[in-house]
């Protein structure tokens, strides 16, 4: 059972596949690193979504990948999301959406990704308000940044908004609502197998169930 608090909602969100549409250019970046370094286990798109049914870098490691391994194929991967993230473009209405929620409630985003790729993202499209933003960087656990930015708002229900399995489950363990969005990496049957307290289907629906939220 959710405890609801009183002061009105704390929204927190995923960046990737909720703000930043870029599912498939990090797809075809991580399947060219595997190919590259002999890594098998991926051939198709759903192999790289099943990463994403609970946390990612657990399910490498449970995969069988060598410490050295996992080390060398993010130090692969890292430039060239440097280098996409330049070219990773926001779900329309997403920008304008997150600076009206930022208006009326506190707003962060926990993000698997750098936190500084995240920021330069909110300020290249003109995204306001944004209280935080904490990276994989800074904590490889997101149920405890989730928990970090619940503990600066005790008095509101903390909201995690995500567009994966894994996603709903870090929520839970977070103690934060669960939320799935559908225009994200996973579709809605397998976002149910998490257990989302409320699914949208659009950035606008979002926008009216928060508005809707006490102050």
């Amino acid at each position: 059972m959710w405890i609801r608090r009183t002061n009105g909602p704390l929204i927190i969100l995923d960046f990737d596949g909720v703000i930043a549409d870029s599912g498939q250019v990090y797809l075809d970046m991580f399947m060219g690193v595997c190919r590259e370094l002999g890594v098998d286990q991926f051939q198709t798109k759903d192999d790289f979504l099943k990463l994403f049914e609970g946390n990612a870098i657990r399910s490498l490691v449970r995969m069988g990948f060598p410490l050295w391994r996992l080390k060398r194929l993010f130090q692969e991967f890292k430039p060239r999301i440097d280098q996409a993230n330049q070219h990773v473009r926001p779900f329309e209405g997403m920008p304008e959406v997150l600076s009206q929620l930022a208006q009326r409630h506190p707003v962060y985003i926990v993000t698997s990704n750098a936190t500084d790729h995240a920021q330069s993202f909110l300020e290249r499209f003109g995204v306001t308000g944004v209280r935080g933003v904490i990276g994989g960087d800074e904590e490889p656990s997101k149920v405890k940044r989730i928990r970090k930015v619940r503990r600066r708002h005790r008095g509101r229900t903390p909201y995690y908004i995500g567009d994966t399995k894994g996603d709903m489950r870090e929520a839970r363990r977070a103690r934060a609502v669960p939320v799935a969005i559908t225009w994200g990496w996973h579709p809605i049957e397998k976002l149910e197998e998490g257990r989302p307290e409320h699914v949208f289907d659009s950035p606008a629906a979002m926008r009216a169930f928060f508005l809707e939220r006490a102050q």
